[in-house]
């Protein structure tokens, strides 16, 4: 009977340059932190920089043990509620508690907070959710490809300026940054993004809703693209433990967080370039041979820092692992858009985050764990296993059609 659907035209365009915007201030904000988990350890314990590398890995375990017990439901709660109400409870509550984290007295509280900040923000499945929601279906991939490069945009510029931060004011300082920047975003969401919210049936109900994640979560089509996302973000973190401490060793001077934001920096500059490359290249020359050959590139490239023997051949490698690599995610990600149906992309994603929480857990413990065992530089290696199995799985897991029809 009603002839106008809507109240308020939703522009996917505007929602989309509204998000990119609200995912480059949560990233940056994030990254004025995460890097430097290892010094801020350091400086709270008295701990060595092994043993400092050691607790950042168990913290990134925390944060994603906190992380995958939570993410599928907030995301079955946004498919319910609403996604940009979804998004902006994950901004406010981490910037909560990003916050508080600044308060921490030993690396125990400090390593505490690490859990609840994973278990109550979760903000960039949310936001994928809602783009996934809001976007034609001729235009996920692309738009997965944008919001992927304000991840990396935000990466960054964000461990420089959080270096910068902690040299200048401390650790402090760099979590209420952090918090202020998290609610900045959530006020780009609240006045410029606009959802056309229509509960689907599924999220309705008791059991339905988590019967749908459960066959999602486990169904042919979705579950290797889960796979694959947490074998990607592993090999990414298995090697940020060591990073702030190696820097100190090829340098010849006490760690600094400047110096460490710039080879973080240089990292997520390099990501940004991949992102955008690669969701140009997929449609011409196939997903699969894109995999394919950005995780042997990127297998070789880990070999460049772990002969690194000054800070210009240490930064150049990182740079180039993230530029053979970054840009992986977002061809997962847009994938899984394309294969989620209606009205479950907070579902969907919320289960995409179970895999990211595991490989966000595993992947720092693992590296904190070859530091403390093998040593700084070992961690290369364990990274050069890491992308050789992401290409077995590729290979196995997606047929030889594989890119070119999605």
């Amino acid at each position: 009977m009603s002839v106008q659907k809507r109240s308020r035209p939703v522009s996917w365009k505007t929602n989309l340059a509204a998000l990119w915007f609200a995912q480059v201030g949560t990233t940056l904000g994030f990254s004025f932190t995460f890097p430097f988990y290892p010094l801020f350890f350091e400086e709270l314990g008295g701990l060595t920089t092994e043993r400092a590398a050691f607790w950042a890995g168990l913290s990134g375990w925390a944060f994603g043990l906190g992380m995958g017990l939570s993410s599928p439901i907030w995301g079955v709660l946004g498919d319910r509620f609403g996604r940009k109400l979804n998004v902006l409870r994950a901004l406010f509550l981490g910037g909560i508690f990003l916050t508080l984290s600044g308060f921490s007295q030993t690396p125990l509280q400090l390593m505490a907070s690490r859990f609840v900040i994973g278990a109550t923000s979760g903000v960039v499945p949310t936001i994928m959710a809602l783009v996934a929601a809001e976007t034609p279906r001729e235009r996920l991939s692309f738009a997965a490809g944008i919001i992927q490069s304000g991840l990396f945009a935000g990466i960054a510029l964000g461990p420089f300026l959080g270096g910068v931060i902690y040299d200048a004011w401390g650790i402090q300082a760099a979590f209420i940054a952090t918090g202020v920047v998290l609610w900045s975003s959530a006020v780009i969401v609240v006045l410029l993004v606009r959802e056309d919210f229509h509960p689907a049936e599924s999220s309705l109900g008791v059991t339905q809703p988590l019967i749908t994640l459960w066959q999602l979560s486990t169904s042919r089509l979705m579950l290797p693209l889960y796979g694959i996302v947490f074998l990607i973000l592993a090999s990414h973190l298995i090697i940020q433990p060591a990073i702030p401490g190696l820097v100190g060793v090829v340098k010849g001077v006490p760690p600094s967080g400047t110096d460490s934001g710039i080879v973080f920096a240089l990292g997520g500059i390099a990501s940004a370039v991949s992102s955008v490359a690669m969701g140009w290249l997929a449609p011409k020359i196939g997903l699969r041979r894109i995999f394919i050959v950005g995780t042997v590139l990127a297998a070789f490239a880990s070999l460049v820092p772990y002969f690194a023997n000054d800070y210009v051949t240490l930064a150049a490698g990182f740079a180039a692992i993230a530029l053979f690599s970054g840009g992986l995610s977002g061809l997962v990600n847009g994938l899984i858009a394309l294969r989620t149906p209606s009205g479950q992309h907070g579902a969907a994603f919320g289960s995409a985050q179970l895999a990211h929480a595991a490989g966000v857990a595993l992947g720092p413990l693992a590296g904190g764990a070859m530091v403390v065992t093998w040593g700084l530089r070992s961690v290369f290696l364990l990274e050069v296993a890491a992308f050789v199995l992401v290409l077995v799985v590729i290979v196995a897991l997606m047929g030889s059609r594989g890119g070119r029809n999605e």
